[in-house]
């Protein structure tokens, strides 16, 4: 695999107290008192408040594979998001769901999904990005509302083709399968540049173009 350098912008302490150590039962957890977000509640008042969306779990530190492979796993769990929820919701499901709230989640999901994935200070590639994954994720909520299923539209890693990792983040060149949903065999085959760089305990994504691949060639 060829490597390409890139510049990227952007304990536990033990103490033995004696000889002697007296053990002692470890205290049992406290639960956490934090309020967990009403997300549904950022809806516009005419749609439904039943049900709920899940947080979205980002990009880990790792190998330049392992962040290829989160990556992926984060844009799948966007474009599906909500699914599981409009397909099994009897206030989604039903015939009184007003036309435009499947659209106002699409764009709420966007709004959590986005700041987990995509770097606030990122560059102009992030936004077409962003409204890129709003439109599948709402074409897959009217799937999945029509259906009566989660969808399950994912893109895969078929070649990790260059990469380079340094403290400042990581560089990645991917070749991407796309899966639509509940099918097997490719819709489409893309080439991924991105850029991904640390920010507190997490990876986001700096910068994200794609293109179109032809089947067995790969080039930027």
């Amino acid at each position: 695999m060829k490597r390409k350098a890139l510049p990227i912008a952007g304990g536990l302490l033990a103490c033995l107290l004696g000889a002697c150590t007296v053990l002692v039962p470890d205290p049992d957890p406290v639960e956490s008192t934090l309020p967990t977000p009403d997300r549904l509640a950022e809806l516009p008042a005419d749609c439904p408040r039943s049900g709920g969306v899940a947080e979205p779990e980002g990009i880990g530190p790792g190998t330049e594979a392992q962040i290829a492979a989160d990556l992926l796993a984060a844009v799948g769990d966007w474009v599906n998001a909500g699914t599981a929820m409009v397909a099994n919701e009897p206030d989604w499901i039903g015939p009184g769901l007003p036309g435009h709230c499947l659209a106002d989640l699409a764009e709420l999901l966007g709004r959590i999904h986005g700041p987990a994935l995509l770097a606030q200070g990122g560059d102009e590639t992030l936004s077409a990005f962003q409204a890129e994954l709003v439109k599948e994720n709402l074409e897959n909520l009217e799937a999945a509302r029509a259906q009566g299923g989660a969808t399950n539209a994912r893109r895969e890693l078929a070649l990790l083709q260059q990469s380079s990792q340094s403290e400042s983040g990581a560089f990645l060149n991917l070749i991407v399968r796309k899966l639509e949903n509940r099918s097997i065999q490719p819709a489409g085959t893309e080439e991924w540049m991105a850029i991904v760089v640390p920010q507190g305990s997490r990876n986001l994504v700096f910068h994200l173009e794609t293109k179109e691949a032809a089947h067995g060639y790969f080039s930027w």
